[in-house]
């Protein structure tokens, strides 16, 4: 048990146990995982839950105090003589002396009186799991990766049409208002001015004057940061030597000089004219896609010569229960098996995806001075469990290698807009004596536990190979040459997550117990081939 679990600490997504120190990395955090978005959801359901019921308290209160007024309702005394004519009534002068004096003194403690105390404490309790300062930036530059990595206009997001699928929720203003000032501080000022123009373009709210009491105006010196982001947008594309705070500098000295006759006319005319028709005039250089932008918009050319078939030769088993295999690419060897996983049996798997840690991306990755994120949920099946040890069996039938020296699987879940950055799975670089008794990855299994309607994909860049997640289905290949050498052609991430809950059951498949299972020829022989 320990060699196995000081193995799990070599070949979680972090390169070693004492390798992520940051205190966040500990936490619990709601955008990492959809997982974690669902139990949100279910806080914010309890919220407004204590939230209606205290309106409700505070709308009788109101109610109460309405009634006693109407109660007491009377002509209006518009004259001294009126006045006077009302308070000669010894009636009417007994009530108002008595009513001063015992009654409303209590009404006014009435409405002192703290109501809905159990409903404060409750949303204050709620509010004491809210989402924090992490997450909030998370978010945003979760939208940031969907919106870049799939070239998705602000226009199109904010209305809901996310790749040609139109949803049926749209981006209020103070959500467009947000994700302009991320990218205004991160100096994306292209695409900070689109998601200005576009909080500037919205209708008012209903009851925006009541909300906007509350909230704040999120129109109050729009227009001018508009201005603003315009100008800056003009100034670092005309001299891009130019430093971030001459620029800023600039901006400021020509809004101030100018008149506010011709800042409004600035302002309605970029606010009229199309992201082409503006990128057309200021010349925006349009920065060419990488080869992983690509491969996740779906651009990568079509594999030919490749089949699909019933796979009964790898184990004898096959020969009864034969599996659905389709070639993904030839070399390097990348298949996919069809209907590994049933829906009972992912149900049954999540249930057993308790307690999931932070999975982590970033160092011991292909660029090692990059930080660590955290991208996802994970969970590791190292106690026997019926599932655990027929999934295994099945991966045995899948590769022909043997599995039973490590039966530990690695479940994941990964939030909206998480990707996993392009990395290598072998360990040659990493290997220490003693760290990993079972030798280097050989071949890594990913099966999808899950739909993925948009995004979500398996990439590997450099061979331009794109594997779309399918519920049910393995994708399977090899990290290292057949002399066990690193392929580094293996190189390989995911794309992110548009929208749909990213499940995954990943094995790695050891050198040493495939000893006598695995071909091992001569790296020479696969390089005069390929010559």
């Amino acid at each position: 048990m320990f060699r196995i679990l000081g193995l799990i600490c070599l070949i979680v997504l972090v390169p070693s146990c004492d390798s992520v120190d940051p205190e966040n990395y500990g936490k619990d955090y709601y955008s990492s995982s959809v997982l974690g978005l669902v139990n949100l959801l279910e806080l914010e359901r309890k919220f407004m839950e204590e939230f209606t019921v205290h309106a409700d308290v505070m709308q009788e209160k109101v109610d109460n105090l309405q009634m006693y007024i109407d109660y007491l309702d009377r002509a209006q005394h518009e004259s001294h003589k009126e006045r006077e004519k009302f308070v000669s009534n010894p009636l009417n002068a007994y009530g108002l002396i008595r009513r001063l004096q015992q009654d409303w003194p209590k009404w006014q403690n009435y409405t002192q009186k703290p109501l809905g105390t159990a409903q404060l404490n409750a949303m204050e309790e709620l509010l004491s799991n809210a989402p924090d300062s992490y997450d909030m930036t998370e978010s945003l530059k979760s939208m940031d990766r969907i919106e870049k990595t799939y070239d998705l206009p602000a226009s199109h997001i904010a209305r809901g049409l996310l790749q040609q699928k139109q949803y049926d929720t749209q981006l209020p203003v103070r959500d467009c208002l947000a994700l302009a000032q991320h990218k205004y501080e991160t100096g994306d000022y292209i695409r900070a001015s689109m998601w200005y123009r576009e909080a500037l373009r919205h209708e008012p709210e209903p009851n925006a004057e009541l909300i906007n009491a509350v909230l704040g105006d999120p129109r109050e010196g729009l227009d001018l940061q508009f201005a603003r982001t315009m100008v800056i947008r003009g100034l670092g594309l005309s001299d891009q030597s130019m430093s971030r705070e001459t620029i800023h500098a600039s901006a400021s000295d020509f809004l101030n000089k100018s008149s506010p006759k011709d800042v409004e006319e600035f302002i309605s005319y970029y606010l009229a004219q199309s992201d082409e028709e503006i990128a057309k005039e200021m010349g925006t250089p349009q920065t060419p896609p990488t080869a992983h932008d690509i491969g996740c918009r779906g651009l990568f050319p079509k594999r030919t010569n490749l089949v699909c078939r019933y796979n009964s030769t790898t184990t004898p088993f096959l020969k009864l229960a034969p599996l659905k295999m389709e070639e993904v690419n030839h070399d390097p060897y990348i298949v996919m098996y069809h209907d590994v996983l049933s829906e009972r049996e992912i149900e049954e798997m999540k249930q057993l995806a308790e307690p999931m840690v932070n999975g982590l991306s970033g160092s011991d990755m292909a660029n090692i001075s990059e930080p660590l994120e955290i991208v996802a949920r994970v969970a590791w099946l190292v106690d026997p469990s019926p599932f655990r040890e027929r999934l295994n069996i099945r991966i045995g039938d899948m590769t022909g290698f043997d599995v039973s020296d490590f039966e530990a699987l690695q479940l994941a879940n990964f939030g909206v807009g998480s990707y996993f950055k392009a990395h290598y799975d072998y360990l040659t670089d990493r290997l220490t004596e003693g760290s990993s008794p079972l030798g280097d990855r050989t071949g890594s299994l990913i099966i999808y536990a899950s739909e993925v309607p948009q995004g979500g994909a398996t990439i590997f860049p450099d061979i331009q190979v794109t594997v779309q997640p399918q519920k049910g289905n393995s994708v399977f290949w090899y990290n290292t040459f057949d002399d066990s050498t690193p392929d580094p052609r293996s190189l390989h991430g995911v794309c992110p997550v548009i929208a749909g809950s990213r499940w995954t059951v990943t094995k790695w498949l050891h050198q040493w117990p495939q000893m006598f299972l695995k071909p091992c020829s001569p790296r020479r022989q696969l390089v005069e081939r390929k010559s």
